[in-house]
């Protein structure tokens, strides 16, 4: 009799290990604050195709653009926590709650950190019909008439808002910011001619710039992009000057541990593949993974950061 009771005591753990083990049962979805197109949306599908392969199940893009991307991680952050919805979120997650009233998430706690893909570097760039060539250009043609000239953002309080943002106070600068819903939007304002500049992400402005649409006049990281060694970098004419975001995955808080290993294992791999990581690099991203564990330990230090900047330009405007 002890035997049979206890087997049918292991019963329930047993199933409780072989469910574990299943994940993930059906295709996951994975939330972008931004349109179709954009950086932030190639990058979702390009790494959630590559990490589709490790869990054997779909990692579908599902975008919800708006507020910065706040409306997304809102509601993932509202998401049942059982690893089938994640956000790919940038550093504009983490200072949303800043610029923002009522967001519906907090930073830290609302979310379990799954993993670090990479840094994306911004670039400033100029509508062709613009008569600016180079930084010192555009320092000298928008000082001359404050207030009149215009820029491009992929939305309010993004971090192209910001480094815009940035840019002006350390630069002495009086420009409009031009919010879209996203950043493809935004790249094709400045294509158009609607806007003559804005802030979009190095993979939009180096494919537009290939075929002659935009000039590229700088890129937000603190020192030139090794793979674009002939783009300056803004500090170069603005000392100082750095706004360069971070991407990474988010699960709900309260997701099981066991799942958030076994997504962060699978987004790892993806990182280590030599084809991803060359169709990244080739797109203005620069890789930098980050296990759940380690990722977890750095977010406290960019939420106060980033929240800080956000904070003074508020401040200021």
């Amino acid at each position: 009799m002890k035997k049979v009771v206890t087997a049918a005591l292991a019963i329930p753990l047993m199933t409780g290990a072989v469910l574990a083990q299943e994940y993930p049962e059906r295709p996951i979805s994975m939330v972008v604050g931004f349109s179709p197109g954009g950086g932030m949306d190639t990058l979702a599908r390009l790494v959630g195709d590559r990490a589709s392969q490790e869990l054997g199940q779909q990692i579908a893009v599902e975008n919800r653009p708006g507020a910065g991307g706040t409306i997304a991680a809102a509601h993932v952050a509202e998401a049942e926590p059982d690893g089938y919805t994640l956000y790919l979120g940038e550093t504009t997650t983490l200072m949303g709650p800043v610029v923002f009233d009522n967001v519906g998430y907090d930073p830290i706690e609302s979310f379990e950190p799954v993993a670090h893909l990479a840094n994306a570097p911004l670039a400033l760039v100029a509508n062709p019909d613009v008569p600016v060539e180079n930084l010192e250009d555009f320092l000298s043609l928008v000082s001359e008439k404050p207030g009149e000239y215009f820029y491009a953002t992929s939305g309010v309080a993004t971090v192209h808002h910001l480094a815009g943002e940035i840019l002006e106070e350390m630069a002495g600068l009086d420009m409009v910011d031009v919010p879209f819903q996203g950043g493809s939007p935004s790249v094709t304002a400045v294509v158009s001619g609607e806007v003559p500049f804005g802030f979009v992400s190095l993979n939009a402005a180096t494919s537009q710039a290939e075929g002659g649409n935009l000039k590229i006049l700088g890129v937000t990281t603190a020192d030139r992009v090794p793979d674009f060694p002939d783009i300056p970098a803004i500090s170069e004419a603005v000392e100082g000057f750095s706004a360069a975001p971070s991407q990474f995955v988010l699960a709900p808080a309260g997701t099981p541990a066991d799942v958030v290993q076994t997504l962060s294992e699978a987004f790892g791999t993806a990182m280590s593949d030599e084809e991803l990581l060359s169709s990244l690099t080739a797109r203005g991203f620069l890789p930098d993974y980050q296990d759940a564990d380690t990722f977890a330990s750095d977010v406290p230090d960019m939420v106060s950061t980033w929240s800080d900047a956000a904070s003074v330009v508020s401040n200021g405007n």
